[in-house]
């Protein structure tokens, strides 16, 4: 049901339950695939892998197929934010981006799951042994933009938000509503690039050779 540490079973497999939050917004860190125009999520060289497919703009699903920040998820949750914002040092093939840190996309979280017994169940690896609840994030709007139309954390940005740590891999950044708005409506006003991530993304992706042989015996 695996390869490694992604599950391989159907988001409808989780107990999604309608979500109530205010209009602020999360920033997380994603990594960017570097043979890629497009700003997508790192695609492994080959599989089985340990790179897992987030954020997953395929299904608008956060914290679903694989299991990683779970205690990211659950705050968001318990805090009762509304948007998730992905970030990501671009590490693409447009020189002129390259290195420097951008939003990318959102999603609108409309219903959460716990989601930790599936983890534990089909995932070889998990971060949420000793969390009470594994929430996974699924959206009912999203939208990701070429990284000429991202909106760039430039350093008055950052300070603006008060942000005086280096962003990392573990970076997390917490907006409020008037903030949130303001990135949001940003990339709204942009051509929506999501099919796009998806097609490259596809177009990237390795195959599973043990899985083609499964196919074959069929």
């Amino acid at each position: 049901m695996t390869y490694n540490d992604v599950m391989k079973v159907s988001m409808e497999s989780a107990a999604w339950q309608d979500y109530r939050a205010s209009n602020t917004g999360m920033v997380v860190f994603y990594s960017s695939d570097p043979v890629s125009e497009l700003p997508i999520r790192e695609i492994p060289e080959e599989l089985p892998t340990d790179i897992l497919p987030e954020p997953n703009y395929e299904t608008g699903t956060y914290g679903f197929y694989g299991c990683s920040k779970s205690k990211v998820r659950n705050s968001f949750v318990k805090s009762k934010i509304r948007f998730l914002l992905f970030m990501t040092k671009y590490a693409g093939t447009k020189n002129d981006f390259k290195d420097k840190i951008f939003i990318t996309g959102f999603y609108r979280i409309s219903q959460v799951a716990d989601v930790k017994k599936l983890h534990i169940r089909y995932c070889s690896d998990y971060s949420c042994l000793d969390e009470d609840a594994c929430e996974s994030l699924r959206a009912d709007e999203f939208r990701f933009v070429d990284i000429e139309d991202a909106f760039e954390l430039t350093s008055a940005v950052l300070k603006s938000w008060d942000i005086k740590s280096r962003i990392t891999r573990q970076t997390r950044i917490v907006l409020n509503e008037e903030q949130t708005t303001t990135v949001v409506e940003f990339l709204k006003s942009k051509a929506d690039k999501t099919s796009e991530y998806v097609a490259e993304t596809e177009r990237l992706q390795p195959h599973n050779l043990q899985e083609e042989g499964e196919d074959e015996e069929e």
